[in-house]
């Protein structure tokens, strides 16, 4: 990993109780993502939503196929997921069950497991409790963002008009676009699309989009592409179906 002084040990990380521990905690924890270069962003985020704009980066930089409808939908869950009542999530409806929405669900979740994991094993740099899902996600709520912001809704309506949410929605963007930028991976509209695009951007530098490895731009890392809504070169009618 591409971390100033070296790759630190576990004993280091797990035990040490020297200044500057901390930040060489998530300096590992960030090397581990490659996200280091979003380090200044990332730590700007309140709590919990490090976890959750760490997450959305490392995933749009390594699934092309996720666009900005995408990105507005778990934001705006997470926003509206703070303090809204469990009698109120379980009796949400949805006007229909979308294929995509619980691809992405599952990926989040997933990917919210492999932080955890990866959060231990650099010596929990962030606290445990901003990962939980009762914190950051909910699948029904997701869906239902989902669908909206697929019909276009604005951030206003994704947050269900609550002036707080709207200024922290446009922020968490912010940090996740430019985070994405400084790896040449544009989020834009679906609907900006050519009716041949699959996703796939060309970055420099990606191994993944010339080799059927499964690995990452460096070659060393395990992504989720092939497990994901990123994994297949899509045909121009596929869209509805994912």
């Amino acid at each position: 990993m591409n971390i100033p002084g070296g790759t630190p040990n576990l004993r280091q990380l797990w035990l040490s109780q020297e200044p500057g521990i901390q930040a060489q905690r998530l300096d590992t924890l960030l090397a581990c993502f490659d996200l280091s270069s979003s380090r200044e962003e990332l730590q700007a985020v309140e709590s919990p939503f490090q976890a959750l704009c760490c997450l959305l980066v490392y995933l749009f930089v390594q699934v092309d196929t996720l666009c900005l409808e995408d990105l507005h939908a778990f934001i705006a869950q997470a926003l509206c997921l703070q303090g809204k009542p469990t009698v109120e999530l379980a009796d949400l409806q949805l006007d229909h069950i979308d294929p995509r929405a619980v691809q992405l669900a599952t990926l989040l979740v997933r990917g919210l497991t492999t932080l955890v994991l990866v959060n231990g094993a650099c010596g929990s740099p962030w606290e445990m409790a901003d990962f939980m899902p009762w914190h950051l996600f909910d699948g029904k709520l997701f869906h239902q963002k989902y669908l909206q912001s697929e019909k276009g809704y604005t951030a206003e309506v994704l947050v269900e008009q609550n002036r707080c949410h709207v200024t922290r929605f446009h922020t968490l963007k912010s940090v996740v676009c430019k985070a994405c930028g400084k790896e040449s991976r544009p989020i834009v509209s679906r609907r900006h699309w050519r009716p041949h695009h699959t996703g796939r951007w060309g970055r420099p530098g990606s191994s993944s989009h010339g080799t059927s490895s499964g690995c990452s731009r460096a070659g060393h890392r395990q992504h989720w592409r092939d497990q994901g809504p990123g994994s297949r070169q899509y045909e121009p009618d596929q869209w509805r179906r994912y």
